[in-house]
């Protein structure tokens, strides 16, 4: 399973509902209380940390998957 696909997966499962590229985490319903669970799940699954900032500054899933992506590359 790709990383990008891990991240839709969490993202998908914390806000109750389907992803693409240019779906907002906060216009999907989500809030400080879920971003707070996105990113724990996200430290969980893939070892990456992202803080509450990154979330707020890439609410937009591509943005944020692709930020998820330069954080893995980075730590190999």
């Amino acid at each position: 399973m790709s990383a990008r696909h891990s991240v839709a997966q969490i993202w998908s499962e914390v806000l109750g509902a389907p992803i693409d590229d240019e779906s907002d985490f906060f216009l999907l319903g989500g809030h400080s209380l879920l971003a707070t669970q996105m990113v724990a799940r996200l430290e969980t699954a893939l070892g990456v940390t992202v803080s509450m900032r990154e979330v707020l500054d890439h609410a937009e899933f591509g943005e944020f998957a692709d930020l998820v992506d330069q954080r893995l590359a980075a730590a190999r």
